[in-house]
């Protein structure tokens, strides 16, 4: 996480999935990847709460921050310490409970990064479902136009 130098945001690394599972163990992952879909759908919402709060603590415009330290931060991968310790809970509200306690604990530099890896886990699990869905919807709406169209078309002679 770092501070940009026009004082207007904070940052935090995005990462692919494969970047995200080094953050998570594999129990963690099989977990989350066995949750309900309307679990998973809670926890995405909860986990960008949960990423909001963390924000609120940053104030980029605070006079006391040191640019050229932030500049060392500038797109710096969490370190391994930032890692989450297995979840296994079967309940959005679990992994919730224990994702906010891992992201309370770390240093105040990497709480934006931690949460963000959570969000960006279950996003990640939540993405096929989500791709399904948006194409069912799609498919939807086409079968509709062409019923309020008139799918038999006149021949002529």
């Amino acid at each position: 996480m770092w501070f940009e130098r026009d004082r207007r945001g904070v940052h935090s690394m995005g990462m692919d999935a494969r970047g995200q599972r080094r953050y998570f163990t594999a129990e963690t992952i099989a977990a989350v990847e066995d949750l309900p879909t309307a679990e998973l759908e809670a926890l995405h919402d909860a986990l960008a709460e949960l990423e909001a709060d963390v924000l609120v603590d940053y104030d980029p415009e605070d006079e006391a921050i040191d640019h050229g330290v932030e500049d060392d931060f500038r797109m710096v991968l969490p370190p391994a310490d930032v890692a989450f310790p297995t979840i296994t809970a079967d309940t959005a509200e679990g992994f919730v409970a224990a994702v906010t306690a891992h992201v309370e604990g770390l240093p105040k530099r990497w709480r934006l990064d931690a949460s963000a890896l959570a969000f960006e886990l279950v996003g990640t699990t939540l993405a096929p479902y989500r791709a399904e869905q948006r194409a069912r919807r799609s498919a939807t709406w086409r079968l509709t136009a062409r019923r309020q169209r008139g799918s038999r078309r006149v021949r002529r002679h």
